[in-house]
């Protein structure tokens, strides 16, 4: 069995294991497009104990990702700063370090005459939105997950949908996506702008993007600038191994 060490971060501690090999082949099983479900199956079966924010689901998805990372550097062959896209980046490429959680949500200012607010994308949310993909005709899936994130994290007037359950969830961001597509062109274009500062404002630990195939992690803003690395996406399909792929399947490998 592999010891892997505790993860620490601002907000938790997380003891993990490895997988099983049964949970190796049941996470090998998830269709490749629910990256979200996936990621949320895989700390279920690794995480072995929390300190701090307790519930997965409430981690996030930085934290999410970041746990997959430490996964990773701490089973795969070559080592803590493991490699990416064939050895064009690697981890600590993407890590921003010494940019922990911020805080939980802050306030945007007036727009249409509704005070907006952004907060955390958690790994709740984001599985929403991704089970939500293909529901809202005449979108491409990059704009579904532009629009989609925007519903999840913006807040106007302080109704941020309260706790609700997954089915309940899913119908509250369909119907914010479809007020946020329905927007004067002008002010949906300032709705954006107002969001993206507000996303650079919560960053942290890793660099959250998106592309038309759900979430990515952009290389971390460093001295220099290095263009040329690539997006990542730090997919649990990742930390399974050849056999469980085999066992499950789907022989073919999933790139991190």
């Amino acid at each position: 069995m592999i010891e892997i060490p505790p993860l620490r971060t601002k907000r938790l501690t997380a003891h993990m294991r490895e997988l099983s090999i049964r949970d190796a082949i049941a996470l090998a099983a998830i269709p490749a497009h629910l990256q979200q479900e996936s990621a949320s199956r895989f700390l279920r079966a690794t995480v072995a104990e929390v300190k701090g924010v307790e519930d997965i689901s409430a981690w996030t998805v930085q934290e999410r990702t970041l746990a997959i990372c430490h996964y990773m550097a701490n089973t795969l062959d070559d080592g803590p700063d493991f490699a990416l896209s064939g050895g064009v980046s690697h981890y600590s490429d993407y890590l921003m370090g010494g940019h922990d959680y911020p805080c939980d949500s802050l306030g945007l200012g007036e727009l249409e005459g509704d005070q907006w607010a952004i907060r955390q994308l958690t790994g709740r949310l984001a599985e929403s939105i991704e089970r939500l993909e293909g529901e809202i005709e005449d979108i491409s899936p990059d704009t579904h997950w532009q629009v989609g994130l925007m519903a999840a994290q913006l807040i106007p007037n302080g109704d941020d949908g309260g706790e609700l359950s997954e089915g309940d969830l899913d119908a509250f961001i369909h119907q914010r996506m479809l007020v946020l597509l329905g927007l004067p062109e002008s002010a949906f274009a300032r709705l954006t702008a107002m969001f993206q500062s507000g996303q650079k404002q919560l960053e942290h630990l890793l660099k959250l993007s998106h592309d038309e195939e759900g979430l990515i992690i952009l290389p971390a803003d460093k001295e220099g600038g290095e263009l040329a690395i690539p997006p990542a996406r730090f997919l649990a399909g990742a930390c399974i191994t050849p056999l469980a792929r085999r066992m499950a399947g789907k022989p073919q490998a999933v790139g991190a």
